[in-house]
């Protein structure tokens, strides 16, 4: 009778040591999403427009959001990411509406100049200004990149392009779309 007695003991200790060890497990499960969660929250605090975190592109009149890590580069009138080898570079065509600019960029055209076009975006800035985005594809040494042609300007064009390794567009993108819905 005192090995039945034992063997219900050792039962319920197994139990007790199982639903302590899932309880253990819940927690640290649930704190680790709770720290993602929080995680994510403060990535997206950073691309929200605020007016502000505004800068003078360098060489420009234009003013917009850099993404975290992109560096000013007075070379390319923009910002770039080392580690990526992501660049953003600003261009203003004077007393040229970007619809007009927009409107002779076709998929022929683009792909007259070697890239491969991808799509067309038609979105607003984050002070309504309307814009577009044309996304291209080309191929530099033995990376495939995305190029990101940004347009806006009713009475002046701010024609912004974004490159980045295609392989990082998840990560990248995001950031310099924000970059780009920034600028004023």
């Amino acid at each position: 009778m005192s090995g039945f007695i034992f063997q219900i003991k050792q039962f319920f200790m197994n139990k007790l040591l199982i639903s302590i060890f899932f309880i253990f497990s819940s927690a640290i499960i649930f704190a680790q999403t709770d720290d993602l969660e929080i995680f994510v929250q403060e990535q997206n605090a950073k691309l929200e427009y605020n007016s502000n975190k505004l800068v003078t592109a360098p060489n420009t009149n234009v003013k917009l959001i850099p993404p975290e890590h992109f560096e000013p580069d007075e070379s390319i009138n923009g910002f770039v990411h080392k580690g990526s080898a992501a660049t953003i570079q600003v261009i203003e065509v004077e007393g040229i509406s970007f619809r007009n600019i927009s409107a002779s960029m076709t998929e022929e055209y683009i792909e007259s100049q070697n890239y491969r076009f991808k799509e067309k975006i038609n979105l607003q800035t984050a002070t309504s200004q309307d814009a577009v985005i044309f996304f291209v594809e080309f191929v530099s040494g033995d990376m495939i990149y995305e190029r990101a042609m940004f347009f806006t300007g009713e009475e002046n064009t701010i024609w912004v392009n974004s490159n980045y390794p295609l392989n990082m567009k998840k990560l990248l993108f995001p950031a310099i779309e924000a970059c780009l819905i920034s600028i004023e």
